[in-house]
């Protein structure tokens, strides 16, 4: 084997170790950034505040539907 046919392989590993490389240094962003905390909070919020604003239904309206069926 010459070694041109080296050349390609190496540029490979390098775009392959900046991949991962870029993809550790975006999980430690994330992290220190408290990107990745309590990411289930915003769910319970939206739906703690869907609690919070419904209105009642009114019994006529109610009582209309079950006459439509």
């Amino acid at each position: 084997m010459n070694h041109l046919s080296w050349d390609p392989i190496f540029g490979v590993y390098a775009l392959m170790a900046s991949f991962v490389l870029g993809g550790v240094l975006l999980l430690i962003w994330a992290i220190r950034s408290g990107a990745m905390k309590d990411d289930e909070a915003p769910k319970y919020r939206m739906l703690e505040d869907l609690d919070d604003d419904a209105a009642p239904v009114p019994t006529a309206a109610r009582e209309g539907e079950a006459h439509d069926r």
